[in-house]
């Protein structure tokens, strides 16, 4: 699996900056209340969504997006995860 890292300088760490993930992906909301809109749409994979915040969270979940926005959303993102969380998912 190839590894994307940014190199901060100024604080001489390594971060990861975006999953690379292209299997798996799924287009989620941003914010629960947030809207259907492309603007509130987030491709994840399968593994970074797991450890979202709002993953398996209580509460009416959102209308699902239309096809449109899925797909609009997929290819803002290049067909790649959007996950830039450092947390341990990638």
């Amino acid at each position: 699996m190839q590894l994307n890292y940014n190199l901060d300088t100024s604080k001489n760490i390594i971060t990861m900056a975006r999953c690379i993930r292209t299997r798996n992906l799924e287009v989620y909301h941003k914010q629960r209340y947030g809207g259907n809109d492309l603007s509130n749409a987030k491709v994840l994979c399968e593994t970074c969504r797991t450890v979202a915040l709002t993953y398996g969270a209580s509460g009416k979940a959102p209308p699902e997006f239309t096809k449109e926005t899925k797909n609009a959303a997929l290819k803002r993102a290049r067909n790649q995860c959007e996950c830039t969380w450092s947390g341990g998912c990638h």
